[in-house]
């Protein structure tokens, strides 16, 4: 209810404590983990050749560019403000994910040679 009050009157809501951050960030991320692992499990499980992979890593390739530039326009506006630790931590976040993309597209590229290797 405080989330919905305080976006009727414009504002943002937030935790006022690192140990508020770090249960909901915890929460967030286990109370749903077997359900999203069970997911992907069963997903992962139809793949039946590399060419099959493609799509998929596609799909998170654009997430995770999405992700980049969040970050990105939020370490931005984070040094604007005079935040720079929140800035550096934001912008290492934005390297790691850049990092991440990288991975993901050779993997993406990597589909194409698996299933050329299996052919000959």
């Amino acid at each position: 209810m405080t989330r919905f009050l305080m976006a009727l009157m414009g504002k943002s809501w937030a935790y006022e404590s690192v140990e508020d951050v770090r249960e909901v960030l915890a929460k967030n991320s286990f109370d749903s983990f077997p359900e999203r692992a069970e997911v992907h499990a069963e997903g992962a499980a139809t793949l039946t050749d590399a060419y099959a992979f493609q799509p998929g890593l596609i799909d998170l390739h654009a997430d995770l560019h999405d992700v980049w530039h969040y970050l990105t326009a939020q370490k931005e506006r984070a040094r604007e403000l005079g935040c720079a630790t929140l800035a550096a931590q934001l912008g290492a976040a934005a390297d790691s994910t850049r990092d991440t993309l990288q991975d993901v597209a050779t993997a993406a590229e990597g589909t194409v040679t698996a299933s050329l290797a299996v052919r000959d």
